[in-house]
């Protein structure tokens, strides 16, 4: 026995099975008219026989029978056999007569794993396109971060003096890395403020004191200089010339003093034989050995 169906629209009767309406609760399409209708209500089952000779099969449905039809000498109905296809929502029968080809069904499958294969692959590139676009960001960063090591390093004497707040932090930052910040030295913003030159003849006259004043006219603190004493004759021909260091010219309390702050005198007082140095006039500079 075979079930059938019958489209309320057109009056065109389908072959269906039980798991096809079953599917969606009996809701199906009809191939020609395109109704929508409930499979269940119309269903009655005919003979396979009269399915294969479909010429000679008369359906009565006035009174339509729940077990088997009664087939009688009404008009001859149209059977037509078309596969049922299983949609989302609603069902669509489709007809019995033109079964699908087993080659497209093949190619639609073929399309569809193909299509999620390619939307698989598409995933994957975007994944790997995105793990590339962290990893660069990563390693721009890391390396911005070396260059601005690196150039703190290298211009950390430049940076204290332009910025003189931030020689805290360099002096931290050469702790970790084992350097050290050296003050500047612009010779051109130190000028000798004052100088002097006199021998004491009542208690040592073989002894010469030179006396000067330093200012230190930079926005920022510079290393100490050394001072470079040039002893003339009464023709100004050099007679002697003597370089003093930080270390020669600092007092004793101040001799752990390494650089003049900014806007920053200091007085500075050296005391050196001259006995054998017969010399009128001097010549005083500053300079960075």
């Amino acid at each position: 026995m075979a079930l059938v169906t019958l489209c309320s629209g057109c009056g065109t009767t389908f072959r269906v099975t039980a798991a096809q309406l079953q599917a969606h609760g009996g809701d199906v399409r009809c191939g020609y008219c395109q109704r929508i209708f409930n499979g269940f209500a119309t269903l009655i089952t005919v003979n396979e026989s009269a399915i294969e000779n479909s010429s000679q099969l008369q359906l009565q449905l006035q009174s339509p029978p729940i077990d088997e039809p009664e087939i009688g000498s009404v008009e001859e109905s149209r059977i037509i056999e078309d596969n049922l296809v299983a949609e989302e929502n609603p069902v669509v029968i489709e007809n019995l007569s033109n079964p699908p080809d087993s080659s497209d069904i093949s190619n639609q499958g073929a399309l569809a794993a193909e299509t999620s294969q390619q939307q698989l692959l598409f995933d994957e590139n975007e994944i790997r396109q995105q793990r590339s676009q962290a990893l660069w960001l990563a390693a721009n960063i890391f390396f911005l971060l070396m260059l601005i090591v690196q150039g703190i390093y290298i211009y950390r004497t430049e940076l204290s003096a332009i910025t003189p707040g931030t020689r805290s932090f360099i002096d931290q930052y050469c702790k970790i890395f084992g350097c050290t910040v050296p003050y500047s030295q612009d010779i051109k913003q130190l000028g000798i403020e004052a100088s002097d030159l006199q021998k004491d003849s009542q208690r040592q006259p073989e002894v010469t004191t030179l006396s000067a004043t330093i200012r230190n006219h930079a926005p920022f603190p510079q290393e100490l200089p050394a001072l470079q004493l040039n002893l003339l004759d009464d023709q100004d021909e050099l007679v002697a010339s003597r370089i003093f260091t930080a270390q020669d010219y600092l007092r004793e309390k101040d001799s752990a003093q390494t650089f003049i702050e900014s806007q920053q005198e200091i007085e500075i007082h050296v005391n050196f034989e001259s006995s054998e140095l017969d010399a009128s006039g001097y010549h005083l500079r500053l300079l960075y050995p």
